[in-house]
């Protein structure tokens, strides 16, 4: 993500396009960083705030969206036909057309306003503490 949203801006200022740079990352930005996975999805939640501070002079606009549990292909059969999810509070997956209408209100006129963010689409599952959990 580093170096393609880099090398995206740069080409977009050198040819004076306007437009959208949409960063897709993870919901685990949301827990406190311990592993390398989750470090890495903090340090995109914050390439993304650095783009968009640098490139909107240019008419740029960059933000983020961080998906949490998705119903994809990936999921077994058992996981997709019982769309249950027991740890989110909405209890369920994100579908991926959920995922799709964020992405454009994202990169439409009606974000425009939205710059430097990164939207979780989680079902809730951010707001779940160590105190919600059952030992």
């Amino acid at each position: 993500m580093y170096f393609i949203s880099q090398y995206i801006a740069k080409y977009m200022v050198r040819k004076n396009i306007k437009g959208n740079i949409l960063n897709v990352t993870s919901s685990s930005a949301l827990r406190p960083a311990i592993s390398p996975y989750i470090i890495a999805k903090w340090g995109e939640r914050g390439l993304t705030l650095g783009l968009a501070k640098k490139y909107l002079p240019y008419g740029i606009i960059v933000n983020g969206i961080a998906p949490g549990p998705t119903l994809t292909p990936m999921l077994s059969t058992e996981e997709r036909t019982n769309m249950q999810l027991e740890y989110s509070p909405s209890k369920r997956y994100v579908a991926t057309e959920e995922i799709g209408n964020i992405a454009t209100l994202l990169v439409s006129d009606i974000g425009r306003m939205i710059v430097g963010d990164t939207v979780y689409a989680t079902g809730g599952a951010g707001l779940i503490t160590f105190d919600d959990m059952q030992y």
